[in-house]
C-alpha cells in the first residue's frame, strides 16, 4: 500500500563517510567503530536503512482576524515534536523496505502535536495566536541509517544517523530503533545482543 516518505538524501556511501568522522561519542577517532561486516573491498557493510513513523499535523492559528496554519510533526515511536517545514518534500511511493509502525495513537500525537506548538508560541516573540482546529494530518515515514558496530570487544552497539540531513541523532531515536527491532521479532542476533546492553 503506498505511503508519504520524506525523501532519502544521504546515500549508503554518504551515511558510511559520517558514522566515520571524529566525535565526542567515539573520542574523536581514538575509539574505532569496527563495522561487524565488511565488504569484500573493506567498506563497512553492516549498515542498514529503516523508515521510522512520524505524524504531520497542520494547526489553524488565528490572531484577532487573521487566520493562518503551521505543521508540526511528532515522532510515532517516542513522541518528541518539531515545527515541520518539509511537508512540501513528502512524496507517495510503495516500498518493501523496513518501515516500522507507530508506538503512539494519532489521538496521542495530536495532543502532543498541540502541546508543543504552544510551547513554540509562548516562546515567539510578539504577537502570540490561539491554536484553534487542527486542518489535516498525515502519516509518514523518515529515512534512518542503522550502523552496526562492536563496542567493547564482541559486543554489539548501533549508531543512527538521519537519512535527510547526515546529521546524528539522539538517545531516544537509538532507543526507539532497538525497541522497533526486538518488538519486531528480527531472526538474526542483533536485536538480543542490543538489548542485553540494557539499553
Amino acid at each position: 500500500m503506498p505511503a508519504l516518505f520524506l525523501p532519502l538524501r544521504i546515500n549508503a556511501d554518504d551515511a558510511r563517510r559520517q558514522f566515520a568522522l571524529r566525535r565526542f561519542t567515539n573520542l574523536y577517532g581514538l575509539r574505532r567503530r569496527r563495522p561487524i561486516k565488511r565488504t569484500a573491498d573493506g567498506k563497512a557493510a553492516s549498515l542498514e536503512l529503516v523508515w521510522m513513523p512520524a505524524y504531520a499535523f497542520r494547526l489553524e492559528l488565528t490572531h484577532k482576524e487573521v487566520r493562518s496554519s503551521a505543521w508540526i510533526t511528532v515522532d510515532a515511536s517516542f513522541g518528541s515534536c518539531a515545527i515541520f517545514e518539509r511537508v512540501s518534500l513528502l512524496y507517495e511511493r510503495e516500498t518493501e523496505e523496513a518501515c516500522f509502525p507507530p508506538r503512539i495513537s494519532v489521538e496521542d500525537a495530536e495532543h502532543r502535536a498541540r502541546r508543543g506548538m504552544l510551547r513554540y508560541v509562548l516562546r515567539k516573540r510578539g504577537t502570540k495566536p490561539m491554536i484553534e482546529n487542527t486542518l489535516e494530518m498525515r502519516p509518514y515515514y523518515a529515512p534512518v541509517w542503522v550502523y552496526y558496530f562492536y563496542r567493547f570487544g564482541k559486543k554489539i552497539d548501533i549508531a543512527i544517523l538521519d537519512g535527510y540531513t547526515g546529521g546524528p541523532m539522539g538517545g531516544q531515536m537509538r532507543v526507539a530503533i532497538i525497541n522497533a527491532f526486538i518488538a519486531q521479532g528480527k531472526t538474526d542476533d542483533r536485536a538480543p545482543d542490543l538489548e542485553s546492553e540494557g539499553h
